[in-house]
């Protein structure tokens, strides 16, 4: 017995529910984890313009950071420091790396642990 087209047309109740339920987690975790990773991307683009600025390569550590910090305040940046900032010198310049990580709650007690870095090299 084939049961008519009619009664077999659409979703039932019960699975739009279930697909709505399932795009709400999704939309939760990006609302959660998303202003975390455009906080990274900011920094990154901070880096890489002290990298790009012609005057770093005859800067001190010092004036170096007091630059990154000016960015990172003006860019409302609270939570990363210029003292999260480490300077190493390497054959091609001075590399400036941050490398941290960011503990965020989901629900109840299920949390995602986010980690971030990068690396700059300001040439000689």
């Amino acid at each position: 017995m084939n049961p008519s087209p009619r009664s077999q047309q659409g979703l039932t109740f019960i699975s739009i529910l279930l697909i709505i339920g399932i795009a709400g987690v999704f939309l939760t975790v990006a609302f959660k984890l998303g202003p975390h990773y455009m906080q990274f991307m900011t920094i990154r683009a901070i880096m890489e313009e002290v990298k790009e600025d012609p005057e770093s390569k005859d800067l001190s550590k010092v004036l170096l950071l007091d630059r990154i910090d000016r960015r990172l305040y003006i860019n409302d940046i609270r939570s990363i420091t210029k003292k999260d900032f480490k300077f190493e010198r390497v054959s091609e310049g001075r590399r400036i790396s941050i490398e941290y990580e960011v503990v965020q709650p989901l629900f109840g007690n299920l949390s995602a642990l986010m980690k971030f870095s990068h690396a700059v090299v300001i040439p000689r």
